[in-house]
C-alpha cells in the first residue's frame, strides 16, 4: 500500500495528470481479470455492463487538461501504478479470510494512518487543535479512511473481488455530485457524464451482486 501510494504520488507530480489518472483508474479491469481468470469468479452480463460503465466513469471523472510541464519517466511510473492497485486488491482478496479481523487488515488501516498523518503533517494536530476547527475535521478523515480501509477489505474477504472493487471505484462520482450540490463546484459536461456513469454503475453492482 504505501509503495502503491508512492508510485501513484510520483506518477502524478511528474507527469500529465489528464493522462496519469485516467490510466491508474483503469486499475479494477486488472483486478477483475485477475479474478475471473485465477479465482474462477463468474459476472453475469448486468456485472459486466456495470464494471464497464464504473471504469468509463472514473476516467471521465479523472481527465483533466494536460499539465504543461510534465517529467520525464512519468508513464512506467503511471503503469506501475495501475498495476499494483489493480493486483493490491487481488491479493487482498485472496489473503483476507471471512473469519474476522487479520493481520492484513490491521496493518493496512495503520499504514492508511501514517500515509495520511504525512500528508496532513503541516495541519496543527495539538491536543487542542483536534478538538475544533481544521484539526478535527483532519482528525475525522483519518480515522474515516482507517474504518473505509477495513469495510474494504472486508468486503473483499466475503463477496467477488470482481463485483467489489469496481464497486468501490464508483466513489468519486458521490464526492462529485456532493461537491456540486453542498460546495456549488462548476462542473463540465464531462464530469456530469462521469457521475452519471459511476452513480449507474454503482447501482446495476449493488442490485446485481
Amino acid at each position: 500500500m504505501a509503495m502503491t501510494f508512492w508510485v501513484t504520488t510520483e506518477a502524478t507530480r511528474r507527469g500529465p495528470v489528464g493522462l496519469v489518472a485516467p490510466l491508474t483508474a483503469m486499475s479494477p479491469a486488472l483486478t477483475v481479470i485477475l479474478a475471473v481468470a485465477i479465482l474462477g469468479e463468474r459476472i453475469s452480463f448486468e456485472q459486466g455492463f456495470g464494471i464497464g460503465a464504473a471504469l468509463a466513469g472514473s476516467v471521465l471523472l479523472s481527465f483533466r487538461p494536460r499539465a504543461p510541464q510534465a517529467l520525464a519517466g512519468w508513464l512506467p511510473l503511471a503503469l506501475a501504478s495501475l498495476v499494483l492497485q489493480g493486483l493490491g486488491a487481488f491479493i487482498a482478496k485472496v489473503l483476507v479470510t471471512a473469519s474476522g479481523p487479520t493481520d492484513l487488515l490491521v496493518t493496512s488501516a495503520a499504514v492508511q494512518l501514517i500515509v495520511g498523518l504525512i500528508i496532513a503533517r503541516g495541519e496543527p494536530l495539538g491536543g487542542r487543535e483536534l478538538l475544533q476547527g481544521r484539526g478535527l475535521a483532519t482528525a475525522v478523515i483519518l480515522v474515516a479512511a482507517a474504518v473505509a480501509t477495513i469495510g474494504y477489505l472486508s468486503a473483499l474477504s466475503v463477496g467477488p473481488a470482481s463485483v467489489i472493487v469496481p464497486l468501490v471505484a464508483t466513489s468519486p462520482a458521490l464526492g462529485g455530485l456532493l461537491g456540486i450540490l453542498t460546495l456549488h463546484e462548476t462542473v463540465t459536461r464531462r464530469q456530469l457524464a462521469g457521475i452519471a456513469l459511476g452513480g449507474f454503475a454503482a447501482v446495476l453492482l449493488a442490485t446485481a451482486a
